[in-house]
């Protein structure tokens, strides 16, 4: 049989995941898998309903914290495939189009936009 994992046991899970990122001052704990009230300190706009178990196991739950660690992962990603030196995706010149120094290049979304153009 598992484990109760009681209101301090679960406190004291979530400090050591998360530090004093959220407040728990809100939390009705009744079990591991009835949702509870937790407040991100970051984002204390609003509250989030979650379970104990879906808390630790997570980023934690809330969704203005998860799109801030998503947007860096894939900033990350897309800095470890240009790799070092490497020009960023869409800024390739086209063999033969030498570039004047100084001279203001399109940007990435002019250039979708002018292929989508011509696409049709």
């Amino acid at each position: 049989m598992a484990v109760r994992i009681d209101r301090d046991t679960f406190l004291q899970r979530a400090l050591e995941r998360f530090g004093h990122r959220y407040s728990y001052e809100e939390i009705d704990y009744r079990s591991y898998r009835t949702p509870v009230k937790i407040r991100c300190l970051d984002h204390p706009v609003r509250l989030i309903v979650i379970t104990p178990e879906r808390h630790l196991q997570t980023t934690g739950g809330c969704k203005y914290c998860l799109r801030r660690y998503r947007q860096q992962a894939m900033e990350a990603a897309v800095t470890v495939a240009a790799g070092p030196g490497d020009r960023q995706p869409g800024a390739a010149q086209k063999p033969g189009s030498a570039q004047q120094p100084g001279a203001a290049q399109p940007s990435a979304q002019a250039e979708v936009s002018a292929t989508a153009t011509r696409s049709w």
